[in-house]
């Protein structure tokens, strides 16, 4: 008995050996970002330089490259983008590139569970398109990151031993924001926060403005004491080119933001802010 006992603490003893927390060469990577109204999620991990010559050496020009090391990296996209005019659908791909001395090639293909690129196959891509690479500042460990971020666009990068590569992809924000608004009022025709909050999306990204005027007239109609709906009133009157009623409905931020102030015995903080507004009418 006690020799099956200390039979079982030595193979638990390796067990627990085998399994003990070591760091990685390559540290792997999980980075989230919401750009617009899609997700984009980028699986990855990080090789470091470490004094060698990276790109037509280590890693050969022409050559099919993981971006990375270990695993296939991986970029997830929760609703439709557009890359290089051409649409790639919500779903998951493998990024991999063909570094070359003036163009690269960026791919994304459908297969995922891949060592690298063993087992990738040319028939599963979903896009291929060349990339003119940039000459960057030293970056030892390489970075994969979404940069130049817009409300409808962005750039997928790559940094890496003095070289830079990015892919610019176009998000469908505004066709989204509609469907969200429409279901939005659909659902509660009586909020007033529904329509203010389609009124400062069109009026922040300057369009459909004569909407944008509808949606918060209607607001006000359902909540004409709250003193941050008159001033994006007045802004958009403003936007819409009636400017006389731009200034009263601003003259009345004025008045209720005092009042609300006034009962806290606090200052209005946006008191300047609108009467710089009003007087640039």
């Amino acid at each position: 008995m006690i020799q099956k006992l200390l039979f079982s603490a030595a193979i638990a003893a390796t067990l627990s050996a085998v399994g003990q927390a070591l760091p990685q060469p390559s540290p792997s990577v999980h980075t989230e970002q919401t750009v617009g109204l899609t997700d984009i999620t980028l699986d990855y991990s990080r090789p470091s330089v470490n004094g060698r010559t990276i790109f037509g050496d280590l890693v050969p020009y022409g050559s099919h490259w993981r971006v990375g090391a270990n695993q296939n990296t991986k970029v997830t996209f929760s609703a439709p983008v557009t890359i290089a005019g051409q649409t790639v659908e919500a779903g998951t791909y493998s990024l991999s590139m063909v570094p070359n001395k003036d163009m690269w090639t960026v791919i994304l293909n459908t297969k995922t569970d891949m060592w690298g690129v063993d087992g990738y196959s040319q028939e599963q891509d979903v896009l291929r398109t060349e990339v003119k690479p940039l000459g960057t500042s030293m970056t030892e460990t390489m970075r994969l990151n979404l940069e130049n971020i817009r409300v409808s666009q962005a750039d997928l990068v790559m940094d890496w031993a003095g070289m830079s590569v990015a892919l610019p992809i176009e998000l469908n924000t505004m066709e989204l924001a509609e469907a969200n608004i429409t279901a939005a009022i659909e659902e509660s025709p009586e909020d007033w926060r529904v329509y203010r909050s389609a009124a400062n999306f069109y009026n922040q990204n300057d369009i459909h403005l004569a909407t944008a005027l509808t949606y918060m007239e209607k607001a006000l109609s359902l909540k004409d004491d709250n003193w941050y709906n008159y001033y994006l009133y007045a802004q958009i009157l403003a936007k819409n080119d009636r400017i006389k009623e731009a200034k009263k409905a601003g003259m009345m931020a004025i008045e209720m933001g005092r009042a609300d102030a006034a009962k806290n015995n606090a200052p209005f903080n946006y008191n300047d802010t609108i009467k710089r507004f009003i007087s640039e009418l």
